[in-house]
């Protein structure tokens, strides 16, 4: 089996780089009171077909990512334009050490790693009122995904683009210090450059191109306010 991928057009950090400054734009209004919030938590890595695979030249694939929950960081800042809409942008940084296979001989597998990175911008609405202690929000957005992780990549670009859902939730400690709960939902399309044909004999074979997923990210955190 012969793995041929595309060349990704721009390095990582371009579109890094470019996705911070998309989210600093409506950042700026709230500046006079932006709360910030440091999370953790789990990613639900449900795809049924491997992201990034160690390629042996000679049998095809060896080593290759699975279905698994991934540690997942996350942080994000925003801000409220009124008592019932705001803005907010952040990031969530998945890393996924699930795999299949064998690795070819002098492949360290501990240090085989799948990492997706979900960067957002989400317009927010506010459900509870502004002074109550528990807080519910709704927020929807568009979201760049980076993908990223050992060896060898099976899907054409490296990033997608697509949207979120966020549900979340706070408890207020204190007039500036809260607990949160967010539950997110990305939703965006991977393009696979080849056609996958499972891991056991007479599994289905997935053709190669786009397939549409839906992937779901809960953090628990910590929430600060400025001012």
């Amino acid at each position: 089996m012969q793995i041929h991928l595309a060349r990704i057009a721009r390095p990582f950090w371009f579109h890094f780089a470019s996705m911070l400054c998309l989210l600093a734009i409506p950042l700026v209004p709230a500046a006079a009171q932006v709360t910030v919030t440091l999370q953790g938590g789990v990613h639900a890595a449900r795809l049924d077909r491997p992201e990034r695979a160690v390629v042996d030249p000679i049998r095809g694939l060896g080593l290759e990512g699975a279905k698994g929950e991934a540690t997942t960081l996350g942080l994000r800042a925003g801000g409220w334009l009124s008592n019932r809409w705001g803005i907010e942008g952040g990031l969530a940084w998945s890393r996924n050490h699930s795999w299949n296979g064998g690795a070819p001989l002098g492949t360290p597998i501990e240090q085989f790693e799948t990492q997706v990175i979900f960067s957002s911008a989400t317009f927010r609405a506010r459900i509870t009122r502004p002074e109550s202690r528990l807080g519910l929000v709704v927020g929807v957005g568009p979201a760049l995904i980076f993908h990223r992780g050992s060896d060898t990549s099976l899907l054409t670009r490296n990033t997608d683009l697509g949207g979120l859902v966020d549900l979340g939730g706070s408890v207020r400690v204190s007039s500036r210090l809260a607990a949160t709960l967010n539950m997110q939902q990305y939703l965006f399309s991977s393009r696979f450059a080849e056609a996958y044909p499972g891991q056991f004999l007479g599994d289905p074979i997935q053709p190669a191109g786009s397939q549409f997923r839906h992937e779901f990210v809960i953090l628990a955190g910590v929430a600060w306010r400025t001012n």
